[in-house]
């Protein structure tokens, strides 16, 4: 501005072409989108603030849960311990999309940091089977192949990561019950893809999957809950390591989500 403030603008340029169509300027509109910045800030203050507040009494609920399903989990009636494990996966769904709240607000605001260490990937994708597994998933998670190498990456980022996209596979391949991972070398980075035989998607959605919030709207995928933070966070995390993120996909035939991090 004259006085010196600098202000956020959106600009938009155009060429100016005579009757030959010879380019021979340009026209330029540049609009105040400061407003805009400070209201997008002001939102996403609010959801880490309201995110952050929720941790607690979910974390003490959690708790009290737990407690109850040790001590009822003998008893006669069988509805008990059933009914207190289902409302255990509801917690750690609801604890989920909270943490998944609170990271896109750190994560929008530069709060969150990259630490980087040495690990070898196998090691993690096991760890992340195992998890899985003992929620009682439905689904037969495979690791047929998988090269026994360092990245240098910050290992609990990538592993909500490898988390995130494997129970994406489950959630959205409801009929089927095979997932396979896989992790390989190439000569300049480590790449690891998940494949589902579920509900697949159009090649429009594989370019915009990881816009924050978006989710494929469908008549089978209505049902399914979630506010398409995942994948934005997933692609987030994986371009601040320089690595590359995509999806190949078909309708009623499965996807194939991958991802890469940098070797050396």
């Amino acid at each position: 501005m004259k006085d010196g403030r600098l202000i956020d603008v959106s600009l938009s340029i155009s060429p100016i072409r005579d009757t030959n169509g010879k380019i021979i300027g340009v026209s330029q509109i540049a609009r105040d989108i400061s407003e805009r910045k400070r209201d997008e800030i002001r939102k996403n203050d609010f959801i880490g603030m309201v995110s952050h507040e929720l941790k607690t009494p979910l974390t003490s609920l959690t708790a009290i849960m737990q407690v109850l399903h040790k001590k009822l989990n003998n008893t006669d009636d069988r509805f008990v311990p059933d009914a207190l494990a289902r409302a255990n996966q509801q917690l750690k769904r609801m604890g989920n999309l909270i943490n998944g709240f609170l990271n896109v607000s750190r994560l929008e605001s530069g709060k969150i940091v990259i630490e980087k260490r040495l690990f070898i990937m196998e090691d993690l994708i096991k760890e992340v089977i195992a998890e899985i597994n003992l929620t009682g998933a439905t689904h037969m998670i495979e690791l047929p192949r998988c090269d026994k190498v360092e990245v240098f990456a910050d290992r609990d980022k990538i592993n909500s990561v490898v988390t995130n996209l494997l129970s994406n596979a489950i959630k959205y391949s409801p009929k089927a019950s095979q997932i396979t991972i896989t992790c390989e070398q190439t000569q300049e980075e480590l790449l690891v893809s998940v494949n589902d035989e579920g509900l697949g998607m159009k090649a429009d959605d594989c370019e915009r999957i990881f816009d924050r919030y978006h989710r494929v709207e469908s008549d089978d995928t209505r049902h399914i809950s979630g506010f398409g933070i995942g994948l934005y966070l997933s692609a987030e995390i994986v371009k601040r390591h320089d690595g590359r993120i995509w999806a190949e996909s078909e309708l009623s035939k499965g996807s194939t989500f991958y991802f890469s991090l940098p070797l050396g």
